[in-house]
């Protein structure tokens, strides 16, 4: 059993992680080489901190965050950018 200390560390751990990795796929891409390259790093961090179960949890919710951010932007700019101001 962990102490609340050590979760604290886990969860921030986990936290910063699928933060960081958000911010470095982000605008999300529309083509396969994107998509190939955004599930490689994710798989390569999960990984990475295996004795985390938070992680994979956030990872999980910050792929369904950029598939679904990747449509709108599809559906309403024809691309993956936002039209300029």
């Amino acid at each position: 059993m962990l102490t609340p200390e050590e979760y604290a560390v886990r969860h921030r751990e986990a936290f910063r992680a699928a933060f960081d990795y958000l911010n470095s796929h982000f605008p999300p891409g529309t083509d396969d080489v994107y998509w190939k390259a955004t599930d490689l790093d994710g798989s390569l961090i999960c990984a990475k901190e295996k004795d985390n179960p938070l992680l994979p949890l956030l990872m999980t919710a910050v792929i369904d965050y950029l598939e679904k951010e990747s449509k709108l932007r599809r559906r309403e700019y024809g691309n993956t950018t936002t039209p300029a101001d």
